[in-house]
């Protein structure tokens, strides 16, 4: 029998964006039921894993802070879901990927802040981290040796896609960061004494369509799927 997985979305329409998660999770073996604001009651006893995608920002109030104004596409009733749903996987060690604002639910979740803009907050001149006319920029990180990110690719060093203006700057309490970009932003953490709590930056649904970063994120899907088997 496939895992079942939850994956949020901001709505119940499943757009091409949302497509790229779901069939990923197909791709490596389970069955995705979508989560959203206003749906039906999220029961995660009846899920095997949960999965938190990217999509707009976190509304500030989540960790103390005023508004940046490059805030944008906010959802409050989005981030009440996802942080509720994933303070309940948590508590009960229900498999965790985050991607890319997903990440960024984890660490808020659990007492953590953000840079809301890169651009303009993040101390050290940051790379490119948003997208390029509308494409993924792309740049390497470092993995942390004995991290999980670091057992599942086999590397510790990777290329990876970027769309994002926001990441994580204080972590949650119980994780540990394992990547990070040149620049010091945070790209991947963890957290050791679950059986997958897992959050990256990037976009690893969209690296299974480019040749050169398919493998990388074939092997999270995979493992994440297997974790919840």
């Amino acid at each position: 029998m496939r895992p079942i997985i939850g994956v949020t979305f901001k709505t119940d329409i499943v757009d091409n964006q949302s497509k790229n998660y779901t069939n990923a999770v197909k791709k490596c073996g389970g069955e995705p039921i979508i989560l959203f604001p206003g749906g039906p009651t999220a029961n995660l006893a009846e899920m095997d894993g949960l999965l938190l995608t990217g999509g707009g920002d976190i509304h500030p109030d989540y960790f103390d802070e005023k508004e940046h104004p490059t805030l944008s596409y906010v959802n409050k009733a989005r981030d009440e879901l996802e942080i509720r749903l994933y303070q309940k996987a948590l508590e009960t060690d229900i498999p965790v990927f985050g991607i890319c604002r997903g990440i960024q639910v984890m660490s808020v979740a659990m007492g953590g802040s953000l840079y809301q803009d890169i651009p303009s907050q993040f101390p050290p001149p940051a790379l490119e981290h948003s997208r390029i006319r509308g494409d993924d920029s792309q740049h390497p990180i470092d993995i942390d040796k004995g991290s999980l990110l670091s057992q599942l690719t086999g590397v510790n060093r990777a290329k990876v896609n970027s769309a994002h203006h926001q990441a994580v700057k204080d972590i949650g309490e119980g994780f540990v960061v394992t990547a990070r970009a040149k620049d010091g932003v945070i790209e991947a953490m963890e957290n050791p004494s679950k059986r997958f709590m897992l959050g990256v930056q990037y976009h690893p649904e969209r690296m299974l369509k480019v040749p050169d970063l398919e493998q990388h994120a074939t092997k999270l899907f995979t493992a994440f799927i297997n974790a919840c088997a």
